[in-house]
């Protein structure tokens, strides 16, 4: 099976997953609305006590600080996934790490390593590029490492921001087995080629 195929495949059992949360969520509400008593009913025989002075001290109607989200938490199937909607700064059009620098940029570019796939990610949304990018890595991972992905220059989004493309980039950039990307094309900024780690591999005879 080709990644393609995976991924149509993966697109649509995305789908499915959505549809059924959609689905559960509806049902827990309405359960919820089914199960919550008239309170106006409730009370008719309740008799107001008479105010006495007492002092109440007003409510603490300062905003909740909502926890920070840790980047590189994984969930139980090793995905890895960041926040949608950051800042939009410039991303750059290369990218590299572990020391290796202007080498790894420079050998993408030349063609050092053999692209093993490529995936097309135009028409998804953030969670599901996301997704699919998780599965790209493993594809990739087992056949060799480096591969394409192609995103879009985002001209085509709403005020111009490039959403998706800042998205992968910035995914590119904070995920861990993520050595390096460039911009393979020249005049072309709606893609980015990557280098990955070699996974590692245990030894089946050490015991």
């Amino acid at each position: 099976m080709t990644f393609h195929d995976q991924l149509k495949a993966l697109h649509q059992q995305a789908q499915a997953d959505a549809a059924q949360r959609r689905e559960a969520e509806r049902q827990a509400r309405a359960q919820q609305q089914a199960q919550e008593p008239d309170f106006a009913t409730l009370m008719a025989d309740v008799t107001p006590l008479k105010h006495h002075n007492q002092y109440y001290p007003p409510p603490d109607r300062s905003p909740i600080k909502p926890r920070r989200h840790d980047p590189h938490q994984q969930d139980d199937n090793q995905n890895f996934y960041i926040g949608e909607g950051g800042a939009h700064i410039d991303i750059p059009a290369s990218f590299s790490k572990n020391g290796q620098g202007a080498n790894d940029i420079k050998r993408l570019q030349a063609g050092h390593w053999q692209v093993v796939a490529d995936v097309d990610l135009h028409g998804y949304t953030q969670e599901e590029a996301q997704q699919v990018l998780n599965e790209f890595i493993r594809f990739v991972q087992k056949r060799g490492v480096c591969g394409e992905i192609i995103h879009g220059s985002g001209l085509g989004s709403r005020g111009y921001t490039p959403i998706l493309k800042s998205l992968v980039r910035r995914w590119l950039m904070q995920h861990p087995d993520v050595l390096a990307y460039t911009e393979p094309h020249p005049n072309n900024d709606g893609a980015v080629r990557i280098l990955l780690k070699r996974p590692f591999r245990r030894d089946p005879n050490d015991v």
